[in-house]
């Protein structure tokens, strides 16, 4: 390999090394400016000088002869300060964090493959260069940190291996993907379990069949002679024979199962104890620091209030908690417009805090706290509050909606455009940020909450998942589909009768620990309209939903199951679905739509006034809806058609062919037939023309679901009496569905 192509290959690794260098030379001389103590202060110098010197050594390698002349003119910086040579004064910082931010455009220049002539650097140089001519010549004697001698920076990163984020998140993808070959594993083990079971009874009625079969031949009177087949065996032995066969058959068959069922379980537990370490050990490499994602706050507070009439105080708490590499990367933002929205509107200038009798200093503080599956930051400042006379003004003059109460009217101010600022300044002032805030973190699948005391400060709380990548669901079904909901915004999940339901003022609800929760239907929710609740023996299920101090309550047609499952995307045409965050696909095939919990929750709380639900409830006894026949020979089309019509509020009866159905039907009875065509025993066909034959269903409604497309099979399907023919090819469970209602 030649030089030039290894310098293009080092260069990857270097603007990756120029982004950390940058965050490290401004931590640290934010920290000096603080004013430290001695010893504090010569480790801080050493940090510096080390910065520089690696960083003139990386930028020699791949020849940038901007940024090693750079890193040289911060060595002789910092090693004529830390002697006592340059006094490090306020001027001292403004050169060299001026210089930080020319470093980190020319990471982004070199990102972009633009040229670093003409850049930030060029300036930053001539300004370190006239910060020596002045140095001031001190006696050695003034030095802070004599005889620190600086290590190489390389030793830092001895052992670590770059790894670009997109690889890492490759990676976590796929072990999502194991992670669900376990459920697929779990779930075919029960199912072979399930069948083991199965052969076991049916080995068992073999048996007693056969020894009734020997009863019955124990007492035949044939003679001897009669009755021979063409090898010359008797009807008895012959019976006899097939008996034997079909025990030795049945045993082997249930031994080949036996072992099957045992090795799926090794197999089960081989995947467990692989895929569930794995995918542990690949999310602990994608975990960074907290801090990460409050890089540049302490910068943009210094920077905000350098020539302001305020001094504030920033504060970081539980900076080394360790969270998600995607969180923290979509924290930075919203913790970009929080903190500057606390500087701008929040914290009062120095003389009206001490009028207030307040500290000359305000404060902004950044913590975040792991609550079980969640992480919680927050952003406080001890300021004047939120000024709510100013927010309803603003709502009334954009003719919205102006709440009565101040919890409400702070909830307003995440609107799009809203800005209780009198003029823009280069701070505020153009109606965005916090609306930037709720946006990013309903993406993330968290909740944004905002308090206050008026006179003592704001505080907004963001809490999210721990990370964006899987999930822990709780799978419910609605008009017919699937749907998951992430667990932790589940309250709580009931059965509710009529009489738990309740109304106050027009709107339905129920008392959950004392306190009124709306209730409406999550199909409804979601835009089905006139969606029926199902019923399970006169109980209807109900799961509370939470999004922060916010509560509702919504009726399912049914509770699936818990589970994890992998996040996937929804990809440009499904992307502003409403009230959908995300996908996933459940092991058996099926896709689950992810809920955006907090947006379903604020459609509910504003839907108007519903009542009704507890008349829907009591006056829908199973025995009074309409009873459907369904015929299939696929147990998969078999099931989805029972749960569609199960959902759309009828009585189901399915059967495995037409000769089932047509039992069944003269069993029980039924008020609509859905029947396939193509099916053993009797075929769809032939089942529609025995219902019209019969004097007692001549009259009962048929619909006839197909593959079959051809006019002829339509033209004989009609003729043989069906009322509707669908094609499966063209299926649509709402056309279905007003079919149905249109023939009952």
């Amino acid at each position: 390999m030649d030089r030039d192509d290894l310098v293009k290959r080092l260069m990857v690794t270097f603007v990756g090394e120029l982004d950390d260098h940058a965050r490290a030379l401004e931590r640290d001389l934010l920290a000096l400016e603080k004013k430290p103590a001695p010893e504090v202060r010569g480790e801080l110098f050493a940090s510096l000088f080390r910065t520089a010197h690696s960083l003139k050594g990386s930028a020699r390698t791949v020849r940038l002869n901007l940024l090693e002349t750079t890193g040289h003119h911060l060595e002789e910086v910092f090693a004529a300060a830390r002697a006592g040579r340059l006094p490090v004064d306020a001027g001292f910082f403004e050169v060299l964090l001026a210089t930080v931010d020319a470093i980190g455009e020319a990471g982004h220049r070199l990102r972009t493959n633009s040229d670093l002539a003409g850049g930030q650097l060029e300036g930053a140089i001539r300004g370190l260069a006239m910060a020596m001519r002045a140095r001031e010549e001190a006696p050695p004697s003034a030095s802070v940190e004599a005889g620190v001698v600086a290590r190489p920076a390389a030793q830092e990163w001895s052992g670590v291996v770059r790894v670009p984020a997109e690889k890492l998140d490759a990676l976590l993808a796929q072990t999502g993907e194991m992670l669900m070959v376990r459920h697929r594993a779990e779930d075919r083990g029960k199912a072979a379990e399930a069948l083991q079971e199965l052969m076991a009874a049916w080995h068992r009625e073999h048996r007693r069949v056969e020894h009734l079969t020997a009863q019955l031949l124990k007492h035949d009177s044939e003679p001897e002679g009669r009755s021979k087949s063409k090898d010359g065996m008797t009807q008895r032995r012959l019976l006899e024979a097939a008996a034997r066969k079909n025990r030795d058959v049945l045993s082997r068959i249930e031994g080949n199962l036996e072992r099957l069922v045992t090795d799926l379980v090794e197999d089960r537990r081989v995947i467990e104890q692989t895929a569930i370490p794995l995918d542990s050990e690949v999310r602990r490499t994608r975990m960074v620091p907290f801090a990460v994602a409050c890089e540049g706050l302490e910068r943009l507070v210094r920077d905000l209030t350098a020539r302001g009439d305020r001094k504030v105080r920033f504060d970081l708490e539980g900076g080394d908690i360790e969270l998600d590499r995607s969180i923290v990367e979509g924290l930075k933002d919203p913790l970009l417009h929080l903190v500057r929205n606390a500087v701008d509107h929040g914290i009062e200038s120095s003389a009206a805090r001490c009028a207030a009798g307040k500290p000359e200093t305000g404060r902004v503080t950044v913590a975040a706290a792991v609550r079980g599956p969640r992480v919680e930051v927050t952003v406080s400042d001890d300021g004047q509050g939120l000024d709510t006379a100013a927010i309803r003004d603003q709502l009334g003059r954009r003719a919205l909606a102006v709440p009565a109460n101040d919890t409400d009217a702070a909830q307003s101010i995440f609107l799009p455009g809203l800005s209780t600022a009198e003029a823009i300044t280069p701070i505020s002032g153009r109606g965005v940020g916090l609306d930037v805030v709720k946006t990013r973190l309903t993406s993330m699948r968290g909740t944004v909450d905002v308090s206050f005391t008026a006179g003592q400060g704001t505080r907004f709380s963001l809490v999210m998942p721990l990370t964006l990548t899987s999930v822990r669901i709780i799978l419910v079904e609605a008009a017919g589909q699937f749907y998951a909901i992430d667990t932790v915004s589940v309250h709580r999940v009931l059965r509710i009768g009529a009489g738990d339901i309740r109304s106050i003022e027009g709107r339905e609800i129920l008392l959950i620990a004392g306190v009124p929760v709306p209730l409406v239907t999550l199909a409804e929710s979601l835009g089905f309209r006139g969606a029926a609740v199902s019923m399970d023996g006169g109980r209807i299920p109900v799961v509370v939903l939470a999004a922060g101090n916010r509560l509702a309550a919504f009726l399912v047609d049914g509770l699936q199951s818990e589970r994890e499952v992998v996040v996937r995307a929804l990809g440009p045409r499904l992307r502003n679905l409403k009230y959908v965050s995300g996908g996933t696909i459940l092991p058996d095939g099926r896709v689950a739509l992810i809920l955006n919990t907090p947006d379903l929750i604020q459609h509910a709380l504003s839907l108007p006034a519903a009542a009704g639900l507890a008349d829907a409830v009591a006056t829908a006894p199973r025995s009074a809806r309409k009873r459907l026949l369904v015929a299939d020979d696929s147990v998969t089309v078999r099931t989805l058609q029972k749960n569609i019509l199960e959902s759309a509020g009828y009585d189901v009866i399915a059967a495995v062919d037409g000769m089932e159905a047509w039992h069944l039907l003269t069993e029980k009875g039924a008020d609509l037939v859905v029947s396939d065509v193509e099916m053993p025993r009797m075929d769809g066909f032939s089942l529609t023309e025995a219902i019209r034959d019969s004097r007692r269903f001549r009259n009962l409604p048929i619909i006839l679901i197909t593959a079959r497309e051809s006019e002829a099979d339509k033209t004989r399907g009609l003729a043989a009496g069906a009322d509707a023919y669908c094609l499966k090819s063209a299926f649509d469970q709402k056309e279905l569905l007003a079919i149905i209602a249109r023939l009952l």
